[in-house]
C-alpha cells in the first residue's frame, strides 16, 4: 500500500541575504526580506523547467501566485516551503500543513515567515526578483488534523499590502465549478519528478486535470491507501487521470506544490493538499488521484477574515465615534470591551460617517459625507506617506437617505458602497478598489420605509455581505440577506426582531469580538451601549444576549 503525503517539500533557502538551493528539506510552511541582486547561488543539481505534465507560466498570467518562505533555525536561512494565492492585497490563502509542523502545531509565521510575490521565478534562482513582505498573523479556517490532513486550509495576513491582482475563492454553495469532468488548472513550483532526488521547477508551472466525483475519489484513494475514510467528501476534492508512475507521461502535483491554487473559470476551487506516495515515488503514483482542499466549504470562515480590517490591525473590528465637539476617536476592541484611543482630526464638517476597507489594504477607511455640499469622501491611508488622505468619490449626495459599506456585495473581492436614495431606491456602487466605481445598479425599492440601514459583514455565515434595516413606525428589524450576485445582490427583507424601539442607534462596525461572525452595537437614548454578538443564523436567533460596553455614549453623536 502507498501512504498519504502532503505535497509541500521545501528545497530553497535564503543565506546571508542570498538564496541558496539545498537538498530536500522538511514539508512546512516568512519576515521582511528582499533578496539582493547578484547574490551567490549554490545548486547541487540543475533544476528542470518542467513539472510533471506542466508548462511554464508567466507571473502576468497568474499575478496572484506567491511563495511561502520560512526560517526554521533562527540562522538566517529562509526555506521555500509552499505556494499560496493572494486573495486580497494583504491576504494569502494556503494549506494549513504549510504553516504547521509535522504535529500540526502552528509555526511562528509572524516572526520567521515571509511571502515572496510578483515573480514566476523560484526563490534562489540565478536572477533574484520579486517583492518580499512579512506576515502579521495566521488563521486556520477549520480544525486542522495533521494525521489525516483534514481541514487543510489557512489564511495569512500580510504586514503590508501587495500590488498583485488577487484571485477570488469559489462561492459557498458553488456546485457548477465542482462538476465531475470539469477541467481545472493547478499552479505551483513543485518537484519536477517523482523521485526523492528530483528538484523543484525554477519557473512557475501550470497543469490541467479533470475533476472527479466524490464517489470516484473515495473509491480510488481509500482503496489505494487501505484507509477507509481517508478521502473526506465536502472537505476535499480530487482530480487527475490517475498517476502513471512514469514522469514522461503523467500529470500530477508533487511535493512543493502544496498551498497553491486549483482554478476553474477564474475562481479558486481547491488548495493543493496531499497525494499517495511511497518512499521512492513521492507523486504520480500509479492509478491514484491528487487531493485538494475544497475551498467553497470554508468560505464562510475565510471571507470574514479576508475582510477583517480594524484600526488596531488585529482581527477584531474597532468602532469609530466622535464627540459632540466633533473629535474623532477609535475604540480598540478586546472582544467584549472597547477602550478609547484618540484619532487625529476634527470631523465637524461631516454628517455621515461609515467604516470600511475600500481598497482591502488592511488599514481601516472611513466614508464621510460633507454636510455643506453633500460630497462624499474616502478617508484612507496613503501607502507612500502612512498618513490619511481624502479622496472625493461622489458629489452632491445631500438627499441620500443612507450610505452603507457592507463589504463585497457582488462577489468580485472588492468592497462596495450601497446607498438609499431620497425616493427609497437601494443602489449598489460596484467598487474597483481604488476609490473609483462602476455604474450604479438599482437593486431594490421601498427602502424609504426604513429609518436605519446598516451592515458590515456576513450575518448568516455563508460568506456573503448582508444588510440590517429597521422599519419606521414599528421599529422592527429586518435582515436583507446577500446573494453575492451582481445583478440581484440582496434577497427580500426578513423579520428578525419585532421591535427595536429601545435603541436609538444601530452600529455595524464588523466582527467586534473576533469570532468570524458580524456583530452589532446598539445604543439606548440614555447612552448605554451593548455588543450583540452575531450567531451566523439568519433567524430571530441572529444575535446572542447583549454584552454591556458601558454608559455615557450619548456624548457621541456619530458612531460609524
Amino acid at each position: 500500500m502507498g501512504r498519504l503525503i502532503a505535497c509541500g517539500t521545501a528545497v530553497v533557502a535564503v543565506l546571508s541575504g542570498g538564496l541558496v538551493s539545498t537538498a530536500q528539506a522538511d514539508d512546512n510552511g516568512g519576515e521582511k526580506f528582499l533578496p539582493p541582486k547578484n547574490s551567490e547561488v549554490v545548486s547541487t543539481k540543475d533544476v528542470s523547467t518542467r513539472i510533471i505534465g506542466g508548462t511554464n507560466t508567466s507571473i502576468s498570467s497568474a499575478p496572484w501566485m506567491v511563495q511561502l518562505l520560512f526560517e526554521y533555525d533562527n540562522d538566517g536561512l529562509f526555506y521555500f516551503t509552499c505556494g499560496g494565492t493572494l486573495v486580497a492585497p494583504n491576504k494569502v490563502l494556503t494549506a494549513a500543513h504549510c504553516v504547521t509542523d509535522e504535529n500540526g502545531k502552528a509555526l511562528d509565521m509572524v516572526g520567521r515567515g515571509m511571502i515572496l510575490a510578483n515573480t514566476a521565478k523560484l526563490a534562489g534562482g540565478p536572477n533574484d526578483e520579486g517583492t518580499a513582505v512579512g506576515i502579521s498573523r495566521s488563521y486556520f479556517a477549520g480544525s486542522y488534523n495533521a494525521d489525516t490532513i483534514d481541514n487543510d486550509i489557512a489564511l495569512l495576513t500580510l504586514a503590508k499590502p501587495l500590488t498583485g491582482t488577487p484571485a477570488q475563492p469559489a462561492s459557498y454553495g458553488d456546485t457548477a465549478r465542482y462538476a465531475a469532468g470539469t477541467t481545472a488548472t493547478t499552479y505551483g513550483w513543485g518537484m519536477t519528478g517523482s523521485s526523492p532526488d528530483d528538484r523543484l521547477a525554477d519557473t512557475l508551472q501550470r497543469v490541467t486535470q479533470p475533476l472527479r466525483s466524490d464517489a470516484e475519489c473515495s473509491q480510488n484513494l481509500d482503496t489505494s491507501l487501505g484507509i477507509p475514510g481517508a478521502y473526506k467528501a465536502g472537505h476535499m476534492i480530487c482530480a487527475g487521470n490517475g498517476g502513471t508512475g512514469n514522469d514522461s507521461t503523467g500529470k500530477a502535483t508533487c511535493p512543493g506544490d502544496s498551498g497553491s491554487p486549483m482554478i476553474v473559470n477564474g475562481r479558486i476551487i481547491g488548495v493543493t493538499s496531499w497525494g499517495v506516495a511511497t518512499q521512492s515515488e513521492l507523486c504520480n503514483f500509479g492509478g491514484t488521484y491528487d487531493v485538494y482542499t475544497k475551498v467553497s466549504t470554508y468560505v464562510p470562515a475565510i471571507q470574514p477574515r479576508i475582510d477583517d480590517t480594524s484600526f488596531s490591525r488585529d482581527h477584531r473590528a474597532d468602532p469609530f465615534a466622535r464627540t459632540t465637539g466633533s473629535t474623532g476617536y477609535t475604540f480598540t476592541s478586546s472582544g467584549e470591551k472597547v477602550t478609547r484611543k484618540a484619532f487625529a482630526g476634527s470631523y465637524s464638517g461631516y454628517n455621515y460617517i461609515v467604516q470600511t476597507d475600500l481598497n482591502r489594504d488592511g488599514y481601516e477607511d472611513l466614508i464621510a459625507r460633507q454636510a455643506s455640499t453633500g460630497d462624499v469622501y474616502w478617508l484612507h491611508r496613503s501607502v507612500s506617506s502612512a498618513t490619511y488622505v481624502k479622496t472625493k468619490i461622489f458629489s452632491n449626495w445631500k438627499t441620500v437617505r443612507a450610505i452603507v459599506a457592507p463589504g463585497d456585495v457582488n462577489g468580485d473581492g472588492k468592497g462596495d458602497i450601497v446607498s438609499v436614495t431620497s425616493a427609497g431606491s437601494l443602489m449598489v456602487y460596484p467598487s474597483f478598489g481604488n476609490g473609483k466605481f462602476n455604474t450604479a445598479v438599482k437593486v431594490g425599492t421601498g427602502y424609504q420605509a426604513y429609518n436605519q440601514v446598516r451592515g458590515h459583514g456576513d450575518f448568516t455565515n455563508d460568506g456573503k455581505a448582508d444588510l440590517l434595516v429597521r422599519r419606521g413606525g414599528t421599529n422592527a428589524l429586518y435582515l436583507v440577506k446577500g446573494t453575492g450576485k451582481s445583478t440581484a445582490p440582496f434577497e427580500a427583507p426578513v423579520l428578525v426582531r419585532p421591535d427595536w424601539s429601545v435603541y436609538n442607534l444601530i452600529v455595524t462596525p464588523g466582527d467586534v469580538n473576533g469570532d468570524g461572525k458580524a456583530d452589532v452595537l446598539v445604543r439606548t437614548p440614555g447612552g448605554s451601549l451593548s455588543l450583540l454578538k452575531g450567531t451566523g443564523k439568519g433567524t430571530s436567533e441572529i444575535f446572542a444576549t447583549g454584552v454591556s460596553l458601558g454608559t455615557g455614549w450619548q456624548n457621541y453623536y456619530t458612531i460609524a
